[in-house]
């Protein structure tokens, strides 16, 4: 029965390990056991870099917080986030505002209906 395991390793910094140790023991795992789940996650089930999908923002009135999910175009749901308060949602699209406008500036965009316009296609119709 050895034989059908073996063992993998890696070198952190004394810092990082104590952390990891004190999570799983707040966690009541073992830090093999934490490991070896998150490996298993990556591995198991691979995923490209990039996947098509959308976000979605769900409110539950009942308990007055919303929870984020990315709905995949092969149908699955991911769950980002949950029990998110409505003041973190808030301070999170106001800083989101703010980039977007410090884009929008930085590109040059003023009009509400315009987008991002690659360079290289500009460049293309002036020739």
């Amino acid at each position: 029965m050895q034989d059908d395991f073996t063992t993998i390793s890696t070198k952190m910094p004394r810092v990082e390990a104590a952390r990891l140790k004190d999570y799983c023991k707040k966690k009541g795992i073992s830090t093999s056991k934490l490991l070896r789940d998150l490996i298993n996650r990556e591995v198991e089930i691979p995923l490209p870099h990039s996947v098509a999908g959308r976000n979605i923002i769900e409110y539950s009135r009942e308990k007055d917080i919303y929870s984020w999910f990315i709905e995949l175009e092969t149908g699955d749901r991911v769950e980002v986030l949950s029990d998110i308060k409505p003041a973190y949602l808030e301070d999170l699209k106001a800083i989101l505002d703010r980039q977007i406008q410090e884009r929008d500036a930085f590109i040059g965009k003023e009009k509400k209906d315009s987008v991002p316009v690659p360079s290289e296609l500009v460049r293309r119709g002036k020739d």
